[in-house]
């Protein structure tokens, strides 16, 4: 079953625009200590593998996380205990803004893309993103709508932009952040995709 929703949020109106937003929880994020941080990952991991929807998923995407991202290696190595198979993304052609999401395997090597994110090397076994069963993404900022800030690239709307109109509960979207990364009310534009939850480092948050 997709995660339930959360009842009794009601909409605050905010007045600061996305770029204004991601500036300040950018900053917020580089102020978080290291320890911190991978203690967070930690207990995102332990909330993860409890969920309903955690148990029900074989092919799980998640991020490699970079210096001011939610650690995602507690997760991934969740992921790999749990003996599920684990995907991450890659970047597609130069001109064609959308991921594919390559098999990730203990022990791969990886590199840095144009980004400077890491990427598996070769990543020759890919999955279509409709094949996937959840998708744990990162986010700079999030509400209890389900709206997600991301870096401003876009990616993930337009990967997942089959979601607008395909009614079917999969993949779950759900974000991985700081419960100092909500914010009561995101703008938002027609193409964002929604996500159905936020596991943070101290519970999972269901989206209304």
């Amino acid at each position: 079953m997709p995660p339930s929703r959360l009842k009794g949020c009601m909409p605050i109106t905010n007045t600061k625009t996305k770029a204004e937003i991601r500036q300040q929880f950018r900053a917020n994020c580089k102020q978080i200590p290291a320890e911190y941080r991978e203690g967070a990952g930690r207990e995102a991991a332990k909330l993860l593998v409890k969920q309903p929807f955690f148990k029900a998923s074989h092919r799980v995407a998640c991020y490699l996380s970079t210096a001011n991202e939610f650690d995602s290696i507690p997760i991934i190595e969740a992921i790999w205990q749990a003996k599920k198979q684990c995907y991450v993304p890659v970047l597609t052609g130069e001109n064609e803004k959308a991921l594919h999401f390559a098999r990730y395997q203990y022990g791969d090597a990886l590199h840095l893309n144009r980004y400077a994110i890491l990427e598996p090397t070769g990543n020759s076994h890919k999955l279509s993103p409709e094949s996937l069963d959840l998708v744990l993404l990162p986010l700079i900022a999030f509400d209890c709508y389900g709206h997600r800030l991301g870096s401003g690239g876009g990616y993930y709307d337009r990967t997942f932009a089959f979601l607008h109109a395909n009614p079917t509960p999969k993949p779950w979207m759900i974000g991985l952040g700081f419960t100092s990364q909500q914010i009561d009310a995101l703008p938002k534009d027609p193409w964002d995709i929604r996500l159905d939850g936020v596991i943070t480092e101290k519970e999972f948050i269901t989206c209304s």
